[in-house]
């Protein structure tokens, strides 16, 4: 049966401690002292398998379970960093390279969640652009990914560990529109018969509206006009149709590829997101944005005055989402939701700035979840 009313946790991405407090015993103290029981563990705060020493990780893992001990804070989830955001990973053409990440990223962070008890996150793909502008290509490729997702959640699920795949903002990483989501959570459910589930960012709407398919009669009026236009048209071929005055071949281009193309309003809408995929979103990072741009913003005076990111209206979608019939194929829906700040810190801030923007985001928060593990329906009553 369905879970309908989930349990709600405010956790913190130790992201914040980045080059600062880089030893578990010391960022664990940190979110003590800032009121946190919870965290979620960056992998680029030294604990990332493709540079870090196995014997090393193994200490961490030791060091954490100490410190949990002597602080009463927990690290329940593990997420990816920039290390290996900033490659195509599973999106590679070279299987070498795809292998890595599997036997030399996944698995072995997937054996230290389970010895923490601990979920896994992660971004870990992104299409070259000879692949996005290839549509046979696209399509071969995602059906790669998707099956080695399947085979990830099945390892994960062998060891105890639930495992999500975060959204992005831009057509070369996947999944980028509502509908890709619940694709791919679906198409990995059935082929792996365990879940891998999606974690929603709320910073990560801010790219789907450049994104946004242009008409066809936009097209042929810029062609009449013989103006160059700053529309997204997709593919190159669209854009050299353009230039050739072929409005045609243009709308052709853009018509056999729909990769390039966000689906409508709604993915570039944060609260359309929860409410369409919340229930399948364990781990939800939080981030203030005024909706230009995903910048990792704290919850403060300031940046709430103009960011479009609530508690109140987030719990009411994510209450939305667990009340409405759900699609078919899709896995069971989560039980607990733990929203998790990624506040990043500045190379130039300095250590009192960085605990007073985190400790204002907490207490704005804790207005809306008062206590860890309340239900849903409590904290939407509450708000």
């Amino acid at each position: 049966m369905n879970v309908t009313d989930p349990r709600v946790f405010l956790v913190a991405d130790n992201c914040f401690a980045i080059k600062r407090w880089v030893q578990p015993r010391e960022w664990l103290a940190v979110a003590a002292d800032l009121g946190l029981r919870y965290v979620q563990a960056s992998t680029d705060n030294e604990f990332d398998a493709l540079y870090s020493d196995p014997a090393y990780m193994r200490d961490w893992v030791a060091e954490v379970h100490q410190a949990s001990k002597e602080t009463g804070v927990q690290v329940t989830s593990v997420y990816t960093g920039y290390q290996t955001y900033r490659t195509s990973g599973l999106g590679h053409p070279d299987s070498r390279v795809r292998d890595r990440i599997v036997d030399g990223w996944v698995k072995p962070t997937i054996d230290h969640c389970a010895e923490l008890g601990a979920e896994l996150g992660f971004h870990l793909f992104a299409y070259p652009e000879k692949v996005l502008e290839d549509r046979h290509e696209y399509l071969s490729v995602t059906d790669r990914i998707i099956d080695d997702l399947a085979a990830i959640a099945q390892y994960a699920a062998g060891h105890g560990v639930r495992v999500s795949v975060e959204q992005m903002y831009s057509p070369h990483q996947p999944p980028w529109t509502i509908a890709q989501a619940e694709y791919f959570v679906a198409e990995v459910y059935r082929r792996a018969d365990v879940p891998c589930y999606v974690t929603i960012d709320t910073g990560h709407q801010v790219g789907q509206r450049a994104y946004l398919r242009p008409t066809e009669e936009q097209v042929r009026s810029l062609v009449a006009d013989g103006a160059g236009s700053d529309l997204w048209l997709g593919p190159p071929s669209a854009n050299q149709a353009l230039a050739d005055g072929d409005a045609d071949a243009a709308v052709a281009a853009m018509n056999g590829n729909p990769q390039y193309f966000s689906d409508g309003i709604d993915d570039a809408d944060l609260y359309a997101w929860v409410r369409a995929v919340g229930r399948y979103s364990p781990l939800m990072h939080l981030q203030q944005t005024d909706g230009s741009g995903s910048h990792h913003a704290p919850f403060t005076t300031a940046t709430n005055s103009t960011g479009i990111v609530h508690p109140a209206p987030l719990l009411r979608a994510l209450a939305e989402s667990f009340s409405i019939k759900p699609l078919d194929g899709m896995p069971p829906n989560v039980d607990t939701v733990s929203l998790s700040f990624e506040i990043f810190s500045g190379t130039a801030e300095n250590r009192h700035q960085i605990l007073s923007k985190m400790r204002e985001s907490i207490e704005y928060w804790r207005q809306a979840i008062p206590v860890d593990g309340m239900r849903l329906s409590e904290l939407v009553d509450h708000g």
